[in-house]
């Protein structure tokens, strides 16, 4: 059952800040412009992890024959915001598999489509203040949520799932071990290892006949707190994202609506075949020419869903060989409303931050920070 502190956050983590200072990064957090029913949140570094980089279909293929999957790494780039004051950052992905009892036998899983979009809902009912809870201070993040709403939210975005499926994401989720290094001068730096969800209290039959209203607890990732305090997050179209039905697509989008600020019709985003490789973890096929089929047809999903207004691509050759390509990609202008709004929160949410800290105690704005 869900521990509860005297004014009914949950669980009882709550700190010592004096009164209002300990949710205003919260408050910021959950506030859009815009219908806050079709917008979310991408998380600085975090979501550039390429966590989702396998289907089902692509497990089954790499389980040996106890149900076992290898260590997953790979390395991406990355680079913090603001990027004019920032190098890019060469970082390394170690995914431990979950591993799950099914039908009495232990079998692995990455994490894949269902999970990338269980997390998304999850993060969604976080902005909920009746459902999330932030101390700045300690830099905690929960959600709690019931099985309900999450196939509820799932089916309203045009996702069928059962609640034994739900359960089975959940238990991925929390059984992932995710690490994150990034090049150091001379050695790697590990920066994160945790569970994609941690401390995930789950609600039995004997819990819900004892109280209907019981709800599930989980520990969002301490990446996620430290994006909320650093204001490192970007407002983006929950809506359009939950509609795409391309995991490259999802990516596309995300990446473009966290770096892509200055987007406008005369300004084309640019992006390579090599990067998208590199950092998506989503091209899989051997032969460059079906990679770029699949890229494609994620950009082309985009153009219908009114995120793009046209591509074009340019070949860079090596001999008769392709060595990259340079995708050029032009806004639809709804998207570029998009990033307007972003922009406007953003520089709001700075400002408000600015202020508060020159209003409270030294040792409050410190932990706002």
């Amino acid at each position: 059952m869900v521990s509860r502190v005297p004014d009914g956050r949950f669980p009882a983590v709550a700190s010592a800040l004096p009164a209002g200072a300990q949710d205003l990064q919260y408050d910021l957090f959950t506030r859009f412009f815009g219908k806050p029913e079709n917008l979310s949140n991408t998380i600085e570094l975090w979501d550039a992890l390429p966590k989702y980089s396998f289907s089902a279909r692509m497990q089954a293929l790499l389980r040996d024959a106890s149900g076992r999957l290898p260590l997953y790494q790979r390395a991406f780039d990355y680079r913090p915001a603001p990027k004019a004051e920032n190098p890019t950052l060469t970082c390394t992905l170690s995914l431990q598999p979950a591993s799950l009892l099914i039908d009495g036998r232990r079998v692995d899983f990455y994490p894949s489509t269902d999970e990338e979009l269980i997390e998304e809902v999850l993060k969604k009912i976080f902005t909920d203040q009746a459902c999330g809870y932030h101390d700045s201070r300690r830099g905690e993040s929960w959600v709690r949520f019931t099985l309900h709403m999450i196939r509820t939210e799932l089916a309203r975005r045009g996702r069928t799932r059962s609640i034994a499926e739900i359960k089975q994401s959940l238990e991925i989720l929390s059984k992932t071990v995710v690490d994150v290094a990034i090049e150091g001068r001379g050695a790697k730096r590990a920066v994160y290892t945790n569970p994609i969800l941690s401390d995930l209290t789950r609600v039995t039959r004997l819990d819900l006949a004892e109280d209907p209203k019981s709800m599930w607890t989980a520990r969002l990732p301490a990446l996620l707190s430290a994006s909320i305090n650093a204001l490192s997050y970007r407002q983006f179209n929950y809506a359009v994202l939950m509609s795409l039905k391309s995991p490259l697509a999802r990516w596309l989008h995300k990446r473009l609506s966290h770096e892509y600020t200055n987007a406008h019709l005369t300004h084309p985003y640019r992006i390579l075949y090599s990067t998208i490789d590199r950092d998506s973890g989503l091209l899989h096929n051997c032969r460059t020419s079906a990679n770029l089929k699949s890229i494609e047809r994620a950009l082309d999903e985009l153009i219908a869903h009114r995120v793009l207004l046209a591509t074009d691509s340019a070949r860079r050759m090596d001999g008769a060989s392709i060595r990259d390509v340079l995708f050029t990609l032009t806004p639809h202008v709804d998207f570029v409303s998009d990033i307007k709004a972003a922009n406007a929160r953003a520089q709001e949410a700075r400002t408000t931050i600015d202020g508060a800290s020159n209003r409270i105690p030294i040792s409050a704005a410190r932990a706002l920070r």
